[in-house]
């Protein structure tokens, strides 16, 4: 038995903690204590040093990794995308993997990293490149977003309001309904529908405010489904 005990303690002094093997095997540099300390979280860093990506690549995995919550500051994502660029970068003329879609759908600008800190937490980045509203429509949205996210300051609000007022603007498409605004006449005439079908339409607009895709007006009751669907590339929001 006392043999045994021996033997355990023994192999016990010889663990080497995983972390801080890995530490050794990683190469120094800048960036290399919080890439450590910030990926290792969630996951082996072994998932990153096994490949070999270009900048903006990495950029994209290290903009998709703080959508899912990773906690870090600006500075310090900068700081592993640098490191991870220097010591396991691809040529930049080399094919790499596809960006991740979660990332590669947020153009870069003020408000982008707030936006992946606080509301990713609900929503997909994706969520909001499918709207376009005009800069008081964003500015209501955010408001409202804003009663639910009590870590951000008024200022960085108001850069996700910017933001989203910048990139995702509302466009009026030539040959396109806005169904938000058109009149009766021309929603019936523009979707195919009848008079009473586009009276349903506008009525439900007014009670419930404006639409975000087509898919929603298929709730206005007395209105044919099927021409909704039918008549969706016509639309516009």
């Amino acid at each position: 038995m006392r043999r045994t005990t021996l033997f355990f303690i023994a192999a016990l002094t010889m663990v080497v903690p995983p972390t801080r093997s890995l530490a050794q095997n990683l190469p120094e540099g800048a960036g290399k204590d919080t890439f450590l300390r910030v990926c290792s979280e969630c996951h082996g860093v072994d998932l990153a040093t096994n490949q070999k990506l270009t900048k903006d690549a990495w950029k994209l995995k290290v903009d998709a990794m703080a959508a899912k919550g990773a906690s870090a500051s600006k500075a310090e994502f900068d700081a592993i995308v640098n490191y991870l660029a220097s010591n396991y970068g691809a040529p930049e003329a080399t094919t790499s993997a596809p960006a991740p879609p979660i990332a590669r759908v947020m153009p870069e600008g003020p408000g982008k990293q707030i936006i992946l800190r606080e509301c990713t937490a609900c929503h997909l980045p994706d969520h909001f490149t499918k709207f376009q509203h005009t800069p008081e429509e964003w500015q209501a949205i955010v408001v409202r977003m804003g009663t639910r996210v009590r870590s951000a300051t008024r200022e960085e609000l108001d850069q996700v309001q910017k933001y989203f007022a910048t990139n995702y603007p509302k466009v009026d498409v030539a040959g396109k309904i806005n169904v938000n605004k058109a009149a009766a006449k021309d929603i019936e005439t523009g979707l195919g529908l009848t008079a009473a079908e586009a009276a349903a339409v506008v009525q439900y607009r007014q009670q419930h405010g404006t639409f975000r895709e087509w898919g929603e007006l298929l709730a206005i009751y007395g209105v044919d489904g099927l021409k909704i669907e039918a008549a969706k590339d016509r639309m516009s929001f």
